[in-house]
């Protein structure tokens, strides 16, 4: 998983919990969300669920309910 963070926003509306703070423009590589702006709390939400999900995918752990 790869992360670019390209800019720096004093205030933008985050992608994520869409409450307008301090944001920065962060790539993800693996099209999980995109280049999108994301407030540093939900940055770092984003890389835990991507990360979880990459592991899940390489372990071939599945987190859906079966019938």
């Amino acid at each position: 998983m790869n992360i670019n963070i390209s800019e720096h926003h004093t205030s933008e509306t985050c992608t994520w919990c869409e409450k307008s703070k301090e944001c920065v423009t962060a790539d993800f590589n693996d099209a999980f969300i995109g280049k999108a702006a994301m407030c540093w709390n939900c940055l770092q939400k984003a890389v835990k669920v991507s990360s979880r999900k990459e592991t899940d995918e390489t372990s071939g752990h599945n987190r859906k309910p079966t019938d």
